[in-house]
């Protein structure tokens, strides 16, 4: 059993062993790094604002359609909704 550690020691201090370790300790400790930067980095950044709608619900027949219309295309109700002027 002593010879087994002995060879386990010649073994574990050679340079290839201890090259490794410091390899592994190195990436260990960049990758802890980079996942502090990036959470960082994350709480600064500005949300996104939800776009625009796009379509609406035609009160009669309860279809999407598009946000302009002044006419289901479904049901061909006529939309009596004021559109918004844009200023």
């Amino acid at each position: 059993m002593k010879k087994f550690l002995e060879e386990f020691k010649a073994f574990a201090l050679r340079g290839n062993v201890m090259d490794m370790a410091i390899g592994v300790i190195m990436a260990f400790i960049l990758f802890c790094l980079l996942k502090a930067v990036n959470k960082i980095t994350s709480i600064g950044a500005k949300k996104e604002e939800e776009p625009a709608p796009t379509t609406k619900v035609c009160p009669f027949c309860r279809s999407e359609i598009d946000i302009e219309a002044t006419r289901c295309p479904h049901c061909t109700s006529i939309l009596n909704e004021e559109k918004k002027e844009e200023l």
